[in-house]
């Protein structure tokens, strides 16, 4: 917990663990410009595209 409260975490499944924790759901989004690709990071790992 306290390495998420001073920005010092180092992987993504513990980010979208904790974002989880609060609820939420951790979309991880790749923008090209012309367009953008959004995976979850966390729950549904279905894969969305925007």
């Amino acid at each position: 917990m306290s390495q998420i409260e001073h920005d010092d975490v180092a992987t993504l499944d513990v980010s979208a663990r904790y974002v989880e924790a609060l609820g939420g759901r951790l979309d991880l989004v790749a923008d090209f410009g012309d367009h953008t690709r959004r995976m979850p990071a966390s729950g549904d790992q279905g894969g969305a595209a925007a």
